[in-house]
């Protein structure tokens, strides 16, 4: 919109600050060329005022009038551009492609990760799924969630429970398309403005910013709340959000919270973590009145098989047991609802029977071998899966820090059987009933022990199976018929997850340290039971460590993994290897433990991921003139003049090429240690 100004010799400003022709005898300027811009003293120098020359010789000027369009718009850039007049939103810049201030938009190859711009500040959340029904339909192609076949809509009648919306969650959005529906909760984007400019609307899910601030030049830096950050600055936020500074656009990537069943004023923060929870109940409760009984706050019950009931603060809540959606069965089961049982479950196939497997790696972290992923960190010896019905095994583990005094790390593995007592320690070291032993070892009709590839593989006749890398990751395997027999870290082995944080004495705790600390065993002084808060533990690391971690974890981010992402989430193993990069050495590598956790647990769901070791460098290296490569070697070598470990040498293992045990190194190749030269 622009207002038209006739120039005159003397030129008057009005009250509302318009310009006008004089009233005292002014005259018009005169020009030469029709449509040439005409410099007028006292008007050109105004950034909102162009003047030009009309066809009549006579020179025009209009004034260009600011849109009023910045109310939700909090950074304002003003003479970012030559001759700019009115105050334009500060605009992010993604992947080479600008984008205004308040647009939203999808990953082009992940639907579920979306991305915002907030003043200059590009957000990058995963969507939370929300399944409210009991038999969704997978998601379309395109998009992230599943669907329901109804409409979830607040305005259900009195009784319809089909639909379970958390109406204490304004995050949680559904879409309505025909007689359908996907719901999903979403992560607020970071706002530019510091939290004391926060506006909280009711019924809103995010804050808003209020204000404007306006800034007259960026000069390549990036602006959030008071502080001010230069290119290539890693920041965090807060305990959900880490940041990066890139050319006057911040890029965030923040974390989605799951709904919670409780109101928002229940909801609590506890500090240094990410997502709130609900608060304990108060000692003085209300009581509900159902079908003629008196039921406390708190008090949950089944009306029907899958419909749940609880007394929430006098009133009664009823709800449908939401289901899993996306379960991927491993080969020999089916998805199948067993009888009293709400959702569907894989169950094992009649005719055949396949083994449970058990996965220690990391710092370390474990999977159960009903599939409950979980960190525990204690340094102690503990009891990794037992019989503990008829006594035909135990597998224990021994866990000492290596890399810090916060985490520990697998250091040996002694398993019994038959009376034949193995320990798998570092560097490949093998001894049974207490005697070094070379590979292969065979003890028919009990045991046999065998390298397989870059691992060390147990057999049983049992049936049960131990595969060690001589560094941190383990697998534990046991036929079917071993199930309801078993306890220890790896669980019980029943088909339920749930339950798998059963005590040595049959309690069933909630946390992983209590669950840990029971299944301590042997007389060590120095064991370590207490377990760090993540948080933290990621505290103490500096940017460099953040981006570190970062870049080698997202690989399960990548294309080479992305095959199996349908099969088996990759969001825990990303945890655990995020956690461990930031907690060991570069050159060790510890990121690929969580990587060969992840590819065979994929493999075992049917996915082969091709030679994702070459691509990821965790595949070693060739290794020449007798020499073997092992994840967890000596650090100093072994010659004919020093066949036995320096005691000088520092402690820690690393990986890399070395003579295999009972050779040596001399004139650059190994040898039999009694080929030396005397």
């Amino acid at each position: 919109m622009n207002s038209v100004i006739v120039v005159v010799c003397l030129i008057l400003t009005t009250f509302d600050g318009s310009y006008g022709s004089g009233l005292n005898g002014g005259s018009p300027v005169f020009c030469e060329k029709e449509g040439v811009e005409v410099d007028v003293p006292w008007i050109s120098s105004d950034p909102c005022i162009s003047c030009k020359c009309q066809a009549n010789k006579q020179v025009k000027c209009d004034r260009e009038i600011c849109p009023n369009q910045h109310k939700s718009c909090y950074l304002l850039l003003f003479g970012q551009e030559k001759k700019s007049c009115c105050d334009m939103c500060k605009k992010c810049t993604y992947n080479g492609k600008d984008y205004e201030n308040g647009a939203e938009w999808a990953d082009i190859e992940d639907p579920c990760k979306k991305l915002s711009c907030q003043g200059g500040i590009v957000t990058e959340t995963t969507a939370h799924c929300y399944t409210p029904c009991r038999n969704p339909l997978p998601a379309e192609p395109g998009t992230c969630c599943p669907i329901c076949p109804e409409c979830a809509t607040k305005d259900s009648k009195e009784g319809d429970i089909d639909l379970a919306l958390p109406q204490t969650d304004p995050c949680v959005t559904c879409t309505c398309l025909g007689n359908s529906s996907s719901c999903s909760k979403k992560a607020c984007p970071v706002l530019p403005c510091p939290p004391s400019k926060y506006i909280h609307k009711r019924g809103m899910c995010c804050p808003e910013c209020a204000g404007n601030r306006r800034l007259f030049n960026m000069d390549g830096k990036c602006f959030l709340g008071m502080q001010v950050y230069k290119t290539g600055d890693i920041f965090q936020k807060d305990p959900c959000t880490l940041c990066i500074c890139n050319h006057s656009t911040i890029f965030c990537e923040r974390r989605s919270c799951p709904p919670l069943e409780c109101r928002p004023e229940h909801q609590i923060t506890d500090e240094e973590e990410c997502c709130p929870r609900c608060a304990d109940p108060e000692e003085k409760k209300a009581v509900c009145m159902f079908n003629g009984k008196i039921h406390e706050d708190g008090y949950r019950w089944h009306m029907e098989k899958c419909t749940q009931c609880m007394c929430r603060d006098g009133q009664v809540q009823c709800a449908v047991e939401p289901c899993e959606t996306q379960i991927v069965c491993p080969a020999g089961h089916t998805l199948k609802a067993r009888p009293g049982d709400c959702c569907p479950s894989c169950v094992e196939g009649e005719k055949q029977k396949y083994d449970g497997v058990c996965t220690v790696f990391g710092d370390p972290h474990y999977r159960s071998f009903d599939g409950k992923i979980f960190n525990y960190q204690g340094s102690c010896k503990y009891i990794l899966a037992k019989d503990c019905t008829n006594r035909s095994f135990s597998v224990e583990v021994l866990n000492e820090a290596r890399y810090s005094k916060e985490y520990s790390w697998t250091k040996s593995i002694t398993i019994k059987a038959n009376g034949t007592k193995i320990r798998l320690g570092q560097y490949m070291k093998i001894h049974v009933n207490h005697k070094p032993v070379k590979l292969p070892y065979i003890e028919l009709g009990v045991l046999s022990v065998f390298q397989e590839e870059r691992n060390v593989l147990v057999r049983t006749n049992l049936g049960m199976k131990v595969l060690w890398d001589g560094n941190s990751y383990l697998e534990v395997s046991v036929p079917s018929y071993f199930k309801d027999h078993l306890c220890g870290l790896c669980g019980n082995y029943n088909g339920d997850p749930k339950d798998d944080f059963k005590t040595k004495n049959g309690r069933l705790v909630n946390t992983a340290e209590d669950f840990g600390n029971s299944w301590r065993v042997g007389k060590m002084k120095r064991c370590v039971m207490s377990q760090p808060s993540a948080p933290n533990i990621r505290r103490k690391w500096n940017n460099e460590v953040h981006v570190r971690a970062m870049r080698e974890c997202n690989v399960l981010k990548s294309p080479i993994f992305k095959p199996c992402h349908r099969k088996v989430s990759a969001v825990p193993y990303y945890d655990s290897c995020y956690l461990d990069a930031g907690e060991c050495r570069p050159q060790d590598r510890c990121f690929c433990e969580s990587l060969t956790a992840y590819a065979r647990q994929c493999a075992r769901a049917g996915q082969q991921l091709g030679d994702w070791r070459t691509l990821t460098g965790c595949d070693g290296m060739r290794c020449g003139n007798g020499q073997q490569y092992m994840n967890c070697a000596p650090a100093c070598r072994r010659t004919c003049k020093k066949p036995r470990r320096d005691k000088s040498c520092r402690r820690q293992c690393r990986p890399g090429c070395y003579c295999p045990p009972g050779t040596v190194w001399h004139r650059k190749k190994c040898i039999p240690l009694d080929e030396c030269p005397s």
